[in-house]
């Protein structure tokens, strides 16, 4: 990984995009990662026609967590539903530059994204 990069990054853990509670949320959801101690609740607002309005987030945990909340967090907004639920690992990893993440931190990775789905499919019910 480049010397730009990795200052990229490190700008985003400092300075994360989203990293706040929204007043009136559409849904809440949390996300625990108990082996290393990440800790992510996602705030979304829905637009009428199925797309994210509006999302924040709170919580803490390791640097690949924290900078894959924040700028999924970026890259979701305005984005459709569907859109959203059909990304995977690898779309994670392309977001934050980081190719073939260890198998011990893709629980880290994906930890927002579950987040995030798991807040969708609680106003699927």
């Amino acid at each position: 990984m480049s010397d730009l990069y990795q200052a990229v990054l490190l700008d985003e853990l400092k300075h994360p995009q989203h990293k706040q509670s929204l007043p009136d949320p559409d849904s809440v959801a949390r996300a625990v990662n108990v082996s290393c101690g990440d800790d992510l609740t996602v705030y979304l607002k829905f637009s009428s026609d199925q797309t994210i309005l509006d999302i924040g987030w709170q919580g803490n945990g390791c640097a690949i967590a924290q900078v894959t909340m924040s700028l999924l967090s970026a890259h979701i907004q305005g984005k459709r539903v569907k859109d959203v639920m059909a990304l995977t690992q690898s779309d994670l990893e392309n977001l934050i530059g980081i190719k073939q993440i260890s198998l011990g931190r893709v629980k880290c990775l994906m930890l927002g994204l579950e987040a995030v789905q798991r807040a969708i499919q609680k106003t699927k019910k």
